[in-house]
């Protein structure tokens, strides 16, 4: 029941724009992962986005797409200045976000998706007002090869065996770029982490982050690092408030630091 109502939501989102391409490309897509055969530019309730051919970026674009995401951070839209998406793909988060007037900072390490991302920018005028970083975040500063997937472009990740078929990106820990995000202390943050299983990683790249930033609120994909280890690294570095906001993420609200004596 739950699939049928967000297939309906779409629908209702691609006759709202007149867009019966992608109502071909989600039928397609469902039943052997294909998709437009063409590049072309989608409009939808979020904005204008070029979707490349053979790819799932037109169900990225639709409004509704993970929409227990956007319900929660669209309810809760006045309580913060900054959004962080760490893994961004094609930037629908952060231009859905600037309508709202956060300042937006996004993570996509893939050089397909950055690029992607740039031309969503510029098609929809942000173009230096969402600052963008063709990096992964991780617990470490290094070179990584990154597995690409062709139709389902946001389902890229580390590639653990290192082939050479792979590109490499840059990994880096949010700790050791912070300084050049000009962040305020006194903002308000969302942070948007969902990086195909390295959200645990990534996590422990902002120790000092956390310590230093009284006024943060995570959203973690747990569906591959597993909800138990999210929580567990969160607790070890400050006390915040957690729950669950649908069956793949969760949120997470600093409350206060821990105690020295306390931290791991």
């Amino acid at each position: 029941m739950k699939k049928i109502i967000t297939y309906l939501r779409y629908l209702t989102e691609y006759l709202r724009h007149g867009d019966f391409v992608s109502i071909v490309s989600s039928v397609k897509y469902l039943i052997n992962r294909t998709s437009h055969g063409s590049d072309r530019l989608v409009r939808t309730s979020v904005g204008t986005f070029y979707c490349r051919k053979n790819t799932n970026d037109f169900q990225f674009a639709n409004y509704y797409y993970e929409w227990s995401l956007k319900k929660f951070m669209l309810g809760r839209i006045h309580e913060f200045t900054v959004f962080i998406d760490g893994g961004a793909c094609i930037g629908v988060y952060s231009i859905l976000l600037s309508k709202y007037n956060l300042r937006c900072i996004a993570f996509e390490p893939l050089a397909v998706n950055y690029m992607a991302m740039l031309k969503n920018l510029e098609l929809n005028k942000l173009t230096g007002k969402v600052k963008p970083f063709p990096i992964a975040l991780g617990n470490e500063n290094i070179q990584a090869r990154f597995k690409f997937n062709p139709v389902n472009t946001g389902a890229s990740s580390v590639d653990n065996e290192n082939s050479q078929a792979n590109p490499f990106s840059e990994l880096r820990s949010f700790d050791s770029i912070l300084s050049l995000l000009e962040i305020d202390r006194n903002e308000k943050i969302l942070f948007k982490l969902d990086i195909e299983g390295m959200e645990v990683e990534a996590l422990q790249g902002t120790h000092e982050f956390i310590r230093q930033y009284p006024n943060i609120t995570f959203l973690i994909e747990y569906k591959h690092s597993g909800v138990d280890k999210v929580k567990s690294v969160l607790e070890s570095m400050a006390e915040f408030e957690i729950g669950i906001v649908d069956e793949f993420n969760l949120y997470a609200r600093k409350i206060r630091n821990l105690k020295t004596s306390e931290m791991v």
